[in-house]
């Protein structure tokens, strides 16, 4: 008997997880392996328990669902995505999902999307390398980051300004200073551009962020921001700051 699939579930609704398991139960190839109420915690509990199906929902808290397969990466389990809202049928299909579970199904509709997900279990993984490939293209909404209670996803309006140190970019925020395994040339390009700016070879600042401009040294300025930290502004960069900073207002 080959073995069950192990099984996670991330919907912000009780009910709706709640009548997943009850569908789950009982059917011997599914082992449900546990519960997400928000996309964060969908992302850390993927990490932890590895399954092999996610029950997956878009509209969550946190993390969208399609926020949370960037966040993973590959490889990740297969995926059933399981909302009320049909618009994003296209992008999930994108996304080289399983299925698409319409809210409200029933058990019918249920199994078939399960019975396709046994069926590919063998062949799945093709796409996802296409899949992140578009999703590295995609503009950015927030930055997710390794918090001190772990994963924590920072809005961009709280970031004042990215610094390169090494092979990490180091995220400074409203909330602290958090580190990030990324390249801040790939940063920059996901990054919107009447938002953040680049400052420095190593700098990108957010533009809401800067209270004023100082002379400095050889032609470089001085970058003052609302919190009262600083950073340097290259001649290099300095008519392309002026000109989205003029503007950001």
């Amino acid at each position: 008997m080959p073995e069950a699939l192990r099984v996670l579930i991330a919907d912000d609704e009780a009910p709706a997880r709640a009548k997943l398991r009850r569908l789950l139960e009982g059917v011997p190839r599914f082992e449900l392996v546990g519960e997400a109420e928000d996309g964060l915690r969908a992302v850390a509990l993927v990490r932890e328990l590895q399954p092999d199906l996610l029950l997956l929902d878009i509209q969550m808290p946190g993390l969208t669902g399609f926020e949370v397969l960037e966040a993973l990466g590959e490889p990740r389990p297969q995926i059933v995505f399981s909302t009320a809202f049909d618009r994003f049928a296209m992008e999930a299909f994108e996304a080289a999902a399983v299925d698409y579970l319409l809210k409200p199904y029933d058990g019918a509709r249920f199994r078939r999307a399960m019975d396709r997900a046994v069926a590919l279990q063998e062949g799945k993984g093709r796409e996802v390398k296409a899949l992140l490939r578009r999703l590295a293209a995609a503009p950015l909404e927030r930055l997710l980051v390794e918090g001190e209670r772990g994963l924590e996803a920072l809005p961009l309006r709280g970031i004042l300004r990215l610094e390169a140190d090494g092979k990490v970019v180091r995220v400074h925020a409203e909330k602290g200073v958090f580190e990030l395994r990324k390249a801040l040339k790939e940063l920059e390009a996901r990054l919107p551009a009447h938002r953040f700016c680049r400052v420095h070879r190593s700098a990108l600042v957010s533009l809401e962020a800067v209270a004023r401009l100082e002379p400095w040294d050889h032609g470089d300025g001085l970058l003052i921001l609302k919190d009262g930290s600083h950073c340097v502004l290259s001649r290099t960069h300095r008519a392309t700051f002026l000109a989205r900073w003029g503007g950001s207002g």
